[in-house]
């Protein structure tokens, strides 16, 4: 298929994996893990998350701070008992929480080692994929390293924020049910990719569209498989029982999963809203949690649905392909010149010709379908479609992070389709292109001290200050 894969063809088979896996990994590690403790600093949403994830482990639930309390300068006890409102449920921060059990709350490195963990997790099961879509090591090699090198995924695997972990579950739960329509009669598979979409879920509510999105492929696909298989109407009976056993795998599953999450709300009494049907005489005991935990939910819905103040580094979803609103992190002069600047930019060659494959593989799956385009436009369409629906409400360009796996995906199919049109000097020149423009930008994805003019040479477009 390239001149990469017959170089690994020629590795014994049980080297094959891990000469191909463990290079790719090993560059992601460096990346993500080097000086992850700087800037010694809350960057962008870890104000919230950071000191979250820390009331979390030592309360069971998310409280209050001081108002004068410095967290990132040793502040790290300086919690209240009383409950916060939190927007988002609750695991993304127990898994940030247990990074930083284990190095201590005032190490950076502690509360972000976690997300960087996932996102090495993410290159990893960007191969796993690639290598079912393309039956190929080297292909995998490919898809990987252009994951490994990318600006977004990145930043976001160095930042405490929720979105890279919800990018883990998300992609993880596409890889179980790949494995379950390779594998259909035994449910396994599904019961995997219920526990997983119900943590995506537990991270952030939008798992749900994955939920929705992989419930509905998954749907799609034996239904049609059911048809071809049998004559008259038995395809019928047969489709809907692979439903309702689908759903019997799954949505309980993921709910569970979900629900376990909030496990330290419901045990203790201290968070926000827990005692609300008690004060209000609406219900106690077993009753009054789940109306407490209720309304809660209604007040995280509203609290979201509503969510249209005005932000500096908005980025309306329509805008996300263009890279027209991307998200700075950080910006810190430090003397002499110098800065610390850090930003959430993807690699904009790599995003902008993963945008125009996009675009062709809507084409080609129109002019004849293909199951591996299928099921990479159906990993596009759980992470980048709803947000449409919803255009209106406050979002920022990083929340792309869980769609750049299958954008990235979808450009190595189409680089494979030209590999094989005889087209190699371009893809040569392309990806020759990105990775220098990966090394021009790794400097401000990872937070290095830089002179102001070079900060201020990442700027292409006013929009990018």
């Amino acid at each position: 298929m390239s001149t990469l894969s017959r170089l690994v063809d020629r590795i014994p088979p049980r080297f094959h994996a891990a000469s191909v896996y463990v290079p790719v990994l090993v560059l992601a590690s460096l990346i993500r893990l080097i000086n992850l403790g700087s800037p010694q600093a809350l960057v962008f949403d870890e104000v919230y998350y950071v000191r979250d994830a820390w009331t979390l482990w030592n309360l069971g639930y998310e409280a209050q701070w001081v108002g004068a309390a410095d967290f990132a300068h040793g502040d790290v006890n300086a919690f209240l008992t009383q409950g916060a409102f939190i927007a988002h449920p609750p695991l993304g921060k127990w898994i940030i929480a247990l990074g930083m059990a284990l190095f201590g709350p005032a190490n950076p490195f502690g509360w972000r080692i976690a997300t960087a963990l996932a996102g090495i997790g993410v290159v990893f099961l960007v191969m796993l994929i690639a290598r079912r879509f393309f039956s190929s090591l080297g292909v995998a090699a490919l898809a990987g390293t252009l994951v490994a090198i990318d600006g977004i995924a990145i930043t976001m695997s160095r930042t405490a924020l929720l979105d890279g972990i919800l990018a883990f579950f998300v992609l993880a739960a596409f890889l179980a049910v790949l494995k379950h329509l390779d594998t259909p009669k035994w449910g396994g598979w599904l019961l995997v990719a219920g526990a997983l979409l119900g943590a995506a879920t537990a991270v952030k509510w939008s798992g749900l569209y994955a939920l929705a999105a992989f419930g509905i492929w998954v749907t799609v696909v034996e239904t049609v498989r059911h048809y071809k298989a049998n004559k008259g109407f038995d395809w019928l009976w047969g489709s809907t029982g692979s439903v309702l056993k689908n759903l019997a795998f799954v949505l309980p599953t993921a709910f569970v999963t979900y629900a376990a999450s909030w496990t330290g709300w419901l045990v203790t009494r201290g968070g926000w809203g827990r005692t609300w049907a008690e004060d209000t005489g609406v219900g106690s005991g077993a009753w009054g949690a789940f109306r407490s935990i209720w309304k809660y939910h209604r007040d995280i819905y509203d609290y979201n649905i509503d969510l249209t103040a005005a932000h500096n580094y908005s980025a309306n979803p329509f805008s996300w392909l263009a890279l027209y609103r991307p998200t700075a992190f950080y910006y810190e002069a430090i003397g002499d010149g110098t800065v610390q600047y850090i930003t959430s930019i993807a690699n904009p060659i790599l995003w902008w010709a993963g945008g125009l494959a996009l675009i062709a593989l809507i084409v080609v799956m129109i002019r004849r379908p293909s199951w591996e385009v299928g099921a990479i436009l159906v990993g596009i369409t759980a992470t980048y479609l709803p947000w449409m629906l919803f255009s209106n409400r406050t979002m920022f360009q990083f929340y792309t992070v869980t769609m750049e796996p299958f954008l990235v995906l979808g450009l190595v199919w189409v680089l494979v389709w030209m590999w094989r049109k005889h087209l190699r000097f371009i893809v040569v020149t392309f990806l020759v292109v990105v990775v220098a423009i990966s090394g021009f930008f790794l400097p401000v994805w990872m937070g290095w001290p830089i002179p102001d003019w070079f900060a201020m040479a990442h700027y292409w477009f006013p929009n990018w200050i």
